[in-house]
């Protein structure tokens, strides 16, 4: 059951239109089942466990990026709300160009349950400083229309 956790995300991006953000969070997926199975234990990991995991191991340390991405992998495979876009604000913060992903996101969970994940995206991409995420957009200091 793990194991297909990745192949879901892989099958739903093709669905989406965004293949290529969905290899990317299986590869997030499954770095963290990776962890969470090389450690000790008397049985098969479950996605509870695996949840827990990254759950816990996102509050021990905040800016576990690898955790973030793997607890947005789980958001995106069991259809949360929000797609875990409510993570991403430390992310977007660090690197604006993770916007792009934010968007991804709330399109993804638009078109697989129908949210509309306007008012989460505006405040996950309220963490960018906003002239980092306009500088690609200038030219000779004016912002390109």
């Amino acid at each position: 059951m793990i194991e297909e956790l990745a192949d879901r995300l892989r099958q739903c991006g093709e669905d989406t239109g965004h293949p290529e953000f969905a290899a990317r969070m299986a590869h997030a997926l499954e770095a963290v089942v990776a962890d969470l199975q090389a450690l000790p234990r008397d049985d098969a990991p479950t996605v509870l466990d695996l949840y827990r995991y990254v759950k816990e191991r996102l509050a021990r340390n905040p800016e576990d990026s690898a955790a973030r991405w793997g607890l947005v992998a789980l958001s995106l495979v069991h259809g949360a709300n929000d797609g875990g876009l409510s993570l991403l604000g430390p992310e977007i913060a660090a690197d604006p160009a993770i916007v792009a992903d934010a968007v991804t996101i709330a399109d993804w969970v638009f078109q697989e349950i129908g949210f509309d994940l306007t008012r989460e995206l505006r405040e996950a991409c309220s963490y960018a400083d906003r002239r980092a995420l306009e500088a690609p957009a200038r030219t000779n200091d004016r912002l390109i229309d």
